[in-house]
């Protein structure tokens, strides 16, 4: 699923899949499109006019080529299906009969208990985790910013831990690399989903200190539990 400016498009058709898949790797023309994904230009070309139509995605003319077409994405990835998981379940019951009688635990299991639970019913939020994530740290307006980097971490860090999300844990500076541990058991996709938000948070609050936009260069989950989230983030 994906937001666009026209709103919520689901996406279902593989071809579609396939050219978001490849344009989420950088702006492609339909030449490069049909070399990569395998089908030829003419099918391709009636769906790149919808995907253009529907506001997936936006067409512009090469700049060394005015002949050719350009195709870049203009949408974000909110959430995707995936096989219904009674573990998740299980594990977002389990989690909440623990302190559903105490109303200040219930509000900082909450966040999991609703990635949990949607991810037994069979949908992802990992994408949508990441968004929110960034956007949490768009509404701290930079008051997590310390005089150095080390600082910043270290007011994330606590702030982090505060919120319910896990016990943050800075294995090293350089490289920016940060674990994310959890007491409850959870299955891969919670803890990737879980993991996304971290990302988008910590990627957030580094790029308002330092004014530089950061990627993650690699993530693992670990631990018997898949409760552990390990990311490593550098600048553009």
């Amino acid at each position: 699923m994906y937001y666009t400016r026209n709103g919520l498009v689901q996406i279902s058709g593989e071809i579609r899949r396939s050219i978001l898949a490849e344009l989420h790797k950088g702006d492609m023309t339909l030449t490069d499109l049909s070399r990569s994904i395998g089908k030829a230009q003419s099918t391709l070309s009636v769906h790149l006019d919808r995907m253009v139509e529907d506001g997936l995605i936006a067409v512009k003319d090469d700049p060394n080529d005015s002949r050719r077409k350009v195709y870049s994405i203009v949408s974000v990835m909110l959430a995707n299906s995936k096989e219904s998981s009674e573990e998740s379940m299980h594990n977002a019951m389990s989690m909440l009969s623990k302190v559903v009688h105490d109303p200040e635990q219930v509000s900082k299991a909450l966040p999991r208990f609703i990635f949990m639970g949607f991810d037994g019913l069979g949908l992802s939020f990992g994408p949508m985790a990441k968004l929110l994530g960034a956007i949490h740290a768009v509404a701290l307006d930079g008051s997590l910013t310390g005089e150095t980097i080390e600082d910043t971490v270290s007011n994330a860090r606590s702030y982090f831990g505060k919120i319910g999300l896990g016990e943050v844990t800075i294995f090293s500076l350089k490289p920016m690399t940060i674990i994310i541990k959890d007491d409850e058991p959870f299955t891969e996709g919670i803890a990737q989903t879980i993991g996304g938000y971290a990302i988008g948070f910590f990627c957030k609050i580094l790029e308002d200190a330092t004014g530089n936009q950061y990627d993650v260069v690699s993530s693992e989950i670990f631990g018997s539990e898949s409760n552990y989230f390990k990311f490593t983030v550098e600048p553009k």
